[in-house]
């Protein structure tokens, strides 16, 4: 297959599993919410319990991963050696994180219950990174539709243990060995995977390169956790400063912003591998590859920061109701916010295959740095709309820090050539939706429709699009008889 079909077929597969696992798992809240057997009181107890995992799983992750990934896709040869030492280091790791995590859960201050359902949590979330560190290899591989495969399967699993849960009423243990069972399944599915296809691995204890590893990947995690712990600030200075209606307010718009960020981030990793190589082999084409996907993600975030800008009233009344009308002007402001956001999704790869973890996670930190403290500044005056303002103007200055560190390394955005032509034909496509929002809902269909073509006409119009870049849209388009085709022949290869 070629580069623009893999990256095609890549991010088609990315967006199927992201609907389909995530509305499973909206389905699995949805019947542990509704159970009669199971109280409000356990329900916050399974939230807290799975939130604290996952933060310890963050600390363990440390970006090791995203490093196997760049070092595979630089040189396949490697994957035995790599995914090897990773694996071993990745035990070494998780058993200092359960040890850690076990001396806390002794002085929490909750029933006895809730701290043995921690300590099984984190084996299930530790049992998801070792699955990380072999999916790693698919992701090298580019083989995306293999690590979907197992999101997807691991998702209907846990639906449908959490059902057998809830019939015998085992209560908040028994929705923890769900997790714990389905999880230690996808490893062992990944971990099949890789040693069919790709290579036998063994454990080994390999300390220099264990050293490198783990040094390079610290930073990029950092900046990772960093980026994630950003996303959950907002909320939650908010309800320390003011109150819960005024939080409730905030969190309506912000969940349906929410909800679509997961497109940036599916539709970013399939780029990672290229970035890896690229960078390694040919820092010009290096470059090229990623002013076009700057420009990629800036055009795909001007429609639906667009319709969140325009349609906000009609949106929020749809989704939420009138009563969170009030809440117009910071759903406004967050929609502006989507397109730095969309743009901001990229930079984690590139930094990672020029192996600049260290000016990511200080421009990141920085980032963070800025948010806390237009947050503490802005929400006294601004009430709910002051955490919108904070996510503008920090998004703004991050991807800016990060396009100037990548300048300093000789790898220039070209930023107002990017953005001139979107935000132009987005400012037309703005005004024609605003003028169908008192419409009934069939006249604003339409006229969302009306909008869409003229903002793809404009961009035609405008010479948006290089020669180049639209021979690759082509091709990847027809990625469906180059995939199946090469998967005969690794089946055929792999008895």
């Amino acid at each position: 297959m070629k580069q623009s079909q893999r990256i095609v077929k890549n991010a088609v597969v990315g967006i199927a599993a992201g609907v389909i696992g995530g509305l499973v798992y909206l389905a699995t809240t949805i019947v542990i919410a509704h159970n009669k057997h199971v109280s409000v009181a356990e329900f916050g107890e399974y939230n807290w319990v799975l939130a604290f995992a996952m933060i310890a799983q963050l600390v363990a992750d440390s970006g090791l991963p995203r490093m196997m990934i760049r070092e595979i896709a630089k040189d396949p040869t490697c994957v035995a050696k790599i995914t090897g030492a990773a694996a071993g280091l990745i035990w070494v790791i998780s058993l200092i994180i359960f040890l850690i995590v076990g001396v806390i859960a002794i002085f929490l201050p909750y029933r006895m219950e809730v701290k043995i359902a921690l300590m099984l949590m984190m084996f299930a979330t530790l049992a998801t990174f070792h699955g990380a560190g072999y999916s790693a290899v698919l992701r090298a591989f580019e083989d995306n539709e293999l690590n979907y495969l197992g999101f997807i399967l691991q998702k209907v699993l846990l639906f449908v243990l959490i059902l057998v849960m809830l019939h015998f009423q085992t209560g908040l243990i028994g929705f923890v060995i769900a997790h714990l069972v389905s999880n230690v399944l996808l490893w062992n599915f990944y971990h099949i995977l890789v040693s069919r296809f790709y290579t036998k691995v063994k454990l080994q204890v390999d300390l220099p390169l264990w050293k490198e590893l783990f040094i390079t990947a610290i930073p990029m995690g950092g900046g990772v956790m960093l980026r994630q712990m950003a996303l959950h600030i907002d909320i939650f200075i908010l309800g320390m400063m003011t109150n819960m209606t005024t939080l409730g307010l905030f969190s309506g718009p912000y969940r349906l912003s929410w909800s679509l960020r997961q497109i940036p981030q599916t539709l970013s990793l399939p780029l990672y591998p290229l970035y890896s190589r690229t960078a390694h082999f040919s820092p010009n084409r290096f470059g090229e590859v990623y002013q076009q996907s700057l420009k990629f993600f800036t055009l795909i975030s001007v429609p639906f920061a667009v319709f969140f800008m325009a349609f906000s009233k009609p949106l929020l009344t749809l989704a939420l109701g009138a009563r969170f009308l009030p809440a117009l002007p910071a759903m406004q402001l967050l929609g502006l916010g989507l397109i730095p956001f969309f743009m901001s999704t990229i930079f984690q790869y590139l930094f990672a295959a020029l192996d600049a973890q260290k000016k990511f996670f200080a421009s990141t930190l920085l980032g963070s740095i800025l948010r806390v403290i237009l947050l503490v500044s802005l929400i006294p005056h601004y009430n709910f709309v002051g955490p919108a303002i904070a996510f503008v103007i920090a998004e703004i200055f991050t991807v800016g820090a990060w396009i100037y560190q990548l300048n300093k390394l000789s790898y220039p955005a070209h930023l107002a050539r990017t953005l001139w032509r979107p935000l132009l034909v987005g400012t037309a496509m703005g005004l024609i939706l605003y003028q169908f929002t008192s419409s009934p809902v069939i006249v604003q269909i339409e006229g969302a429709v009306v909008a869409l073509l003229v903002y793809a006409l404009g961009l035609l119009l405008l010479r948006t699009f290089s020669e180049e870049e639209i021979q690759h849209a082509r091709e990847g388009i027809s990625f469906v008889s180059p995939f199946l085709a090469s998967w005969a022949k690794k089946l055929r290869r792999n008895p």
